[in-house]
């Protein structure tokens, strides 16, 4: 025979049956079989208040049980004085496994294990581990709030980041329309040729740089070029013909990333 605590999941009045969960013992079954008669004999209390009870109010009972022709089976009810007094051997085990639950704030408490723990621990144990785990819980807390200014404050400066790229880009593209306007070029191609003849690199790092091209499966790098968006913006302003191409942009590396990495 064996003894756990559990909750009753359901009990069909009219049959006189029912099942209650297990909490303790490790079972590949999740719950165990009881019927009213046993119940009655063991723990009248509980039989009357069973079968008077509101069937949403939880109800929980310590219990012994083994196999029957049913699976496992509860053979009596018992009062958490009995377990205290007649199974030791249990009750050391099950207040190692009340001591891990209550300690391990990363879940929740099982209201099973918090019953069980008043059921079996005198009331100064019950406070101290109830102290405990708010000590714990409060740990817990102030290391999420932590984490979440540290993720908070990475986030900032990535925006931070962000909106400083993009102005150093408005300013490199206000710059860049201000000085090829006076040229009069029809084609971008010819903004491109323009920085990479002159060699503008270095003053327009953040907007221009290396255009990776397709067409048809062949692929093939365009110095001088920018990135789409930047692209459609500078033939706006500059009211530059579009060549109709077949080839599309498929990546981008600014001038600015390519000295990066090529600096030691």
């Amino acid at each position: 025979m064996k003894i756990d605590f559990g909750k009753i999941e359901r009990y069909i009045e009219d049959r006189g049956f029912g099942f209650v969960s297990h909490t303790f013992v490790r079972s590949p079954s999740m719950e165990v079989f009881f019927h009213i008669k046993s119940v009655k004999r063991t723990c009248p209390d509980l039989a009357q208040v069973l079968n008077a009870r509101n069937s949403n109010e939880p109800l929980y009972f310590w219990y012994e049980f083994g196999l029957s022709e049913k699976g496992q089976q509860v053979f009596a009810v018992l009062e958490p004085t009995k377990i205290r007094q007649s199974y030791s051997d249990d009750l050391s085990a099950f207040i190692d496994m009340i001591n891990k639950n209550w300690m391990n704030v990363e879940m929740s408490l099982p209201e099973s294990i918090k019953r069980a723990t008043f059921d079996l621990l005198p009331p100064d144990e019950v406070r101290q581990l109830e102290a405990k785990r708010e000590i714990f819980e409060e740990e817990k807390k102030r290391k999420r709030e932590e984490l979440q200014r540290i993720e908070a404050a990475r986030l900032q400066e990535i925006a931070d980041q962000k909106a400083a790229q993009e102005k150093i880009e408005e300013e490199e593209f206000r710059q860049l329309v201000a000085e090829m306007s006076p040229l009069g070029f029809t084609y971008s191609a010819q903004v491109s040729a323009y920085i990479v003849r002159h060699k503008l690199g270095y003053k327009y790092p953040n907007i221009s740089g290396i255009l990776k091209m397709e067409i048809s499966g062949y692929v093939w790098n365009f110095n001088g070029g920018f990135p789409t968006e930047i692209y459609a913006q500078l033939c706006h302003e500059l009211q530059l013909e579009n060549q109709k191409s077949r080839a599309r942009a498929i990546a981008f590396r600014s001038y600015k990333d390519i000295n990066e990495h090529q600096s030691p």
